[in-house]
């Protein structure tokens, strides 16, 4: 194989291939990248690591030589990083499997496998396909991953929960100390001969680790991001990019069941100021030292002001604003991680938390409902020692 293409024009689309690299896998053909000619030149990068995947192209190519090789992709990737800028590069891959990539002034030597050495991948077709905004979906992960587990012996809390009906999109994550439920209400639409679920409901649970490579790849923007959905993975076309993940197959928990109920304690405080409250505290409740354990932020609701308070064996930290409190007081403690998660992905001016008693977990939801958007945080407290 004989290719010669601009720098910067492969740089672009090796780029997003990286994040499906593996590196620690005895699998070695899934450490490279896998480079395919076709015609019009035109190349095919592939990466994968067993789980997910990304599929895209690089156009304008001189193709003096046709091939399908695997070439290391980390290697690969700091090779072209280091030269010259604006220039053409050429990758030469002889029978041998020598690989030589380099222009006029310098080369570099590694080698190379065969294309068909690469791991057989999935049907990227999928059976069922429709449509959406970039912006929306990278919305509904930015407001649920905080909550995905990252390890759990329920392998369906390792991943955020979709669910499509109507024109309701609903994404719900969990793990154990959080929930964190949002809805969008969307136009979903159809993608040529796919048929958007024939009106009936559809669900699906995207892994975590998938979650934060959409989350890099997606842009703001209403430019349609096309979604193909097969037995048992899911491809996100964005652009020239196809990224691909497989689904966890397993039933999601019934969350309905530890929502709580019979709230009596109801508190409306601006947003922005009780994050800033938190931030202020995670100083103090982070902070870790010689035998001590991280300490928790205590919410003390009294008449119309909500106190934050958090000691460690570093310090102390007190924090109080006003807030509109309905139903008495409480105190209460919670990790102040998991809270600060919640409230920093809502996006209301004001938001509501309603309470019930220092051990039965809290909700967050916004000030003022929207019907276009909705969002709902559960966090549990921490037992106190005082």
């Amino acid at each position: 194989m004989i290719i010669t293409f601009n720098k910067e024009n492969f740089l672009s689309k090796l780029m997003p291939s990286m994040a499906t690299v593996s590196t620690k896998s005895t699998i070695v053909s899934i450490e490279g990248v896998l480079i395919e000619t076709q015609e019009g030149g035109r190349l095919r990068l592939t990466t994968y690591d067993m789980l997910k995947g990304v599929r895209t192209f690089v156009e304008d190519v001189q193709i003096k030589r046709e091939g399908r090789y695997i070439i290391n992709a980390t290697r690969l990737l700091q090779i072209l990083k280091v030269m010259p800028d604006g220039g053409d590069v050429t990758i030469t891959v002889d029978e041998n499997l020598s690989v030589t990539v380099g222009n006029e002034d310098s080369s570099f030597s590694l080698f190379a496998m065969h294309g068909k050495d690469f791991p057989s991948l999935p049907d990227l077709s999928g059976d069922m396909g429709f449509s959406l905004p970039q912006g929306v979906f990278k919305r509904m992960i930015s407001k649920v991953q905080h909550s995905v587990a990252i390890q759990d012996n329920r392998p369906a809390l390792c991943g955020a929960y979709f669910c499509f009906e109507n024109d309701n999109l609903d994404v719900t994550s969990c793990d154990s100390y959080t929930l964190s439920k949002c809805r969008i209400n969307v136009r979903i639409d159809d993608i040529g001969k796919y048929k958007v679920f024939e009106n009936e409901p559809y669900s699906m649970i995207i892994p975590g680790h998938a979650l934060g490579e959409l989350l890099r790849m997606l842009d703001d923007s209403d430019e349609p991001l096309s979604i193909y959905i097969g037995v048992k993975h899911a491809m996100f076309h964005i652009g020239d990019i196809i990224f691909f993940t497989r689904l966890i197959d397993n039933d999601y928990i019934d969350y309905t069941r530890i929502l709580p109920k019979d709230q009596t304690i109801f508190l409306r405080v601006n947003r922005q100021r009780l994050l800033a409250g938190l931030e202020r505290a995670m100083l103090i409740a982070e902070e870790k030292h010689a035998g001590s354990a991280r300490s928790y932020v205590k919410l003390i609701v009294g008449e119309n002001t909500l106190k934050l308070t958090s000691t460690s064996a570093g310090g102390k930290v007190s924090d109080e604003m006003p807030c509109i409190v309905s139903g008495g007081e409480l105190t209460i403690g919670f990790n102040c991680r998991f809270l600060i998660n919640s409230v920093r992905a809502a996006d209301s001016e004001e938001v509501m938390i309603t309470m019930k008693n220092p051990t039965s977990s809290i909700t967050i939801e916004p000030a003022e409902k929207d019907e276009e958007k909705d969002f709902f945080y559960l966090v549990l407290p921490l037992r106190m020692n005082d």
